[in-house]
């Protein structure tokens, strides 16, 4: 009880006293109580077509292990266009929108009257894109988009691990000049360092009433309210501390992080008396976009339009400031001063200037079709850049996996055991959709060779004679020694994965012929925690047998896991094998997806394509239980069963 007394009293200290407390964010951070309850709402325009607003929890590496304790899995409101539903094969740019601080993502959109607004700008002729609103507040109410140990880094969510979570579960245009990066208050200020240091991942950058632009106090303030902060003496006494001193805190959480400094990890820039502390300070400057912007001229000059606009009644000096910057850059980009305050004309700004800003400046073209298995730089776009190797301890195999293993000491790897199509041995044939699946954190292993090692294998097999038997490159005993040596890696000294691989999560797939053999491995070996059939099936009793595709219908009996049957369609050659699989399984959850591809299906395409989205998100609701993933199979509104020319079927789920 002494200790909760103690936490009110400091708060009512601070609360009496920091009314002194100006920082560099008041404009951000002066009436956010105010703008919560009401901002002016544009007239809804008539004709507008309504949009579909999902949520979704996305999953970030980066904010994992944070000091604070913020959640790593975010909320993430996802605004789809009114065609989207209509049209499954177009795409679409997204716009990336920050929200400012002491609101999460839920009340900015009421402050900017989403869906509304939204759908007023379509109607108004805006083309038509994707919106995307991620929550990030924290602990002390704001992450300010920065990266730090204390908060999580948050940068690296926004401009990796959200945009390659809405690039695997959404029609995207998914290169630079298809996103579009906005934000408002702490949001612009957001908008602002994530777009200067990311111009590789967003072509179009909106900047609404930045604050934080200069990151620094404006003036010292009271001694008395400082020192009681420093008597903090646990989360919770700091999440008890009114606004507007909470926002200290956070700034001093994203920029002044200190490890070392328990219970909330972090230096105040001023001491027990109410001085600047200098070495605090110079490292909140170092986040300052002003102080920033000569690091990366190149990049800003990549970007196809950067515009800023601010109220006539707010803090426009900073603003103004960063305009100029630029142009002595040779930069082009816009200031409007508008007539308003930080918050009241917000829903119009973005109704009737952002969005129609985006439209003119994002681009809806989609890459051309490759020409290759390849895409050149393809790492998959998951949050583990992935790449392919040789192990030359696994010589009949070929390796996809995350470029960095670091993260996996904790959160672990799956095992993803592939064969290929034709059983051939060609270990890349399907290159861009194992490097998607490794980059969501798994260990790739498929049969075959690549490169010079291919072409001789192939050039010294002796071609089948006349009366021969026919024979395949592959077996199911490759995958059954690719999963071998993988497990064998988990405890194995010296290795690479050592500590890094779940056992527990396996699955095992294959595409064709190579689905015969994930079958076989599935229903023989207890070590398989899942099963996804690509493009195959098993021939019906009485047919010719192909070889390498004999198993009989009978395996279908044994088998012990949830299934995934992902097919190309009627116009796919196993497309009645599949279906006739699927009738015949009832005793474990299955699940049948059709995508209109024939039998080539999607592995060619960028990461992927559609399928290996759909496989990633069976992957990560079977093997690691991720709810927001199953949304794609469960339900009668499904991701998956709302897509026009798509089919799925369920039994036992």
């Amino acid at each position: 009880m002494a200790d909760r007394r103690h936490s009110h009293s400091i708060a009512r200290l601070i609360g009496a006293r920091v009314v002194v407390v100006l920082l560099a964010v008041a404009a951000g951070l002066a009436t956010p109580l105010a703008a919560q309850v009401k901002t002016d709402e544009p007239p809804v325009v008539e004709g507008a077509r309504p949009v579909t607003i999902e949520r979704a929890k996305v999953h970030s590496p980066a904010i994992e292990g944070n000091l604070e304790g913020n959640s790593a899995d975010r909320d993430v409101i996802v605004v789809l266009p009114p065609s989207y539903r209509a049209d499954p094969t177009r795409r679409y740019p997204v716009v990336y929108a920050l929200h400012g601080y002491f609101i999460g993502a839920e009340q900015w959109i009421q402050e900017i009257h989403v869906p509304q607004v939204v759908e007023g700008a379509f109607a108004k002729g805006v083309p038509e894109m994707i919106v995307v609103i991620p929550d990030s507040k924290t602990l002390h109410l704001g992450s300010f988009y920065s990266s730090s140990p204390t908060t999580g880094d948050f940068e690296t969510f926004v401009a990796r691990d959200l945009v390659a979570y809405v690039d695997s579960h959404y029609r995207t245009v998914p290169r630079r000049e298809g996103r579009g990066l906005v934000g408002h208050s702490m949001g612009g200020y957001g908008a602002t360092r994530i777009g200067m240091k990311h111009a590789d991942t967003f072509g179009a950058l909106y900047i609404m009433s930045p604050g934080g632009l200069e990151a620094r106090p404006i003036a010292v303030p009271d001694a008395a309210s400082i020192a009681a902060l420093h008597r903090i003496g646990s989360r919770e006494e700091g999440a008890e501390v009114p606004f507007p001193a909470r926002g200290l805190l956070a700034m001093s959480s994203a920029w002044s992080p200190n490890p070392k400094q328990p219970p909330l990890y972090f230096d105040l820039p001023f001491d027990r008396e109410g001085k600047p502390v200098d070495e605090v300070l110079k490292r909140w400057s170092a986040n300052s976009p002003l102080a920033m912007i000569d690091q990366y001229v190149p990049g800003l000059r990549r970007y196809a339009a950067i515009a800023m606009d601010i109220g006539d009644k707010d803090r426009t000096a900073d603003v103004q400031a960063l305009h100029a910057r630029l142009l002595d850059y040779g930069i082009e980009n816009s200031l409007e001063i508008y007539p308003g305050d930080h918050t009241n004309r917000v829903g119009f700004r973005f109704q009737d200037h952002v969005l129609p800003f985006f439209g003119s400046h994002l681009s809806a073209e989609v890459a051309p079709a490759p020409t290759s298995p390849e895409v050149a730089g393809d790492e998959g776009s998951g949050p583990y850049p992935a790449i392919m190797e040789v192990d030359p301890t696994l010589p009949r195999h070929v390796i996809y996996r995350p470029r960095d293993l670091g993260p996996f000491a904790a959160k672990k790897l799956g095992v993803y055991v592939w064969g290929n199509g034709a059983c051939s041995d060609d270990g890349a044939s399907v290159r861009n959709h194992l490097l998607e699946i490794a980059s969501h954190g798994y260990l790739v292993i498929a049969s075959g060779f690549v490169g010079e090692e291919l072409a001789r294998v192939q050039a010294a097999r002796p071609a089948a004679g006349p009366g021969l038997p026919l024979t395949v490159p592959t077996t199911t005993q490759d995958l059954r020694d690719g999963l071998d040596w993988a497990l064998a890696q988990q405890g194995r000294a010296g290795s690479k994965y050592r500590g890094a691989i779940d056992p527990a999560k396996v699955a095992v797939s294959g595409f064709s012929c190579g689905g015969v053999q994930a079958i076989e491995l599935a229903t023989s070996d207890e070590r398989v925690n899942t099963l996804i059939v690509q493009n195959s099936g098993l021939f019906p009793q009485g047919a010719a047998r192909i070889p390498g595709m004999d198993l009989g219908k009978e395996a279908l009996t044994k088998l012990r896991t949830p299934v995934l049957y992902i097919q190309g369609g009627p116009t796919d050659i196993a497309w009645q094998n599949g279906r006739d699989d699927f009738e015949r399984i009832s005793h474990v959850p299955i699940v049948m997806v059709g995508l209109p591809v024939g039998h080539g299906g999607t592995y060619h395409d960028p990461h992927g394509g559609a399928a290996a989205g759909i496989a990633v998100d069976w992957l990560e609701w079977q093997l690691r239980g991720n709810e927001d993933a199953s949304r794609s199979f469960v339900g009668a509104n499904c991701r998956i069963c709302t897509v026009p020319g798509w089919t799925i079927d369920r039994k036992g789920l």
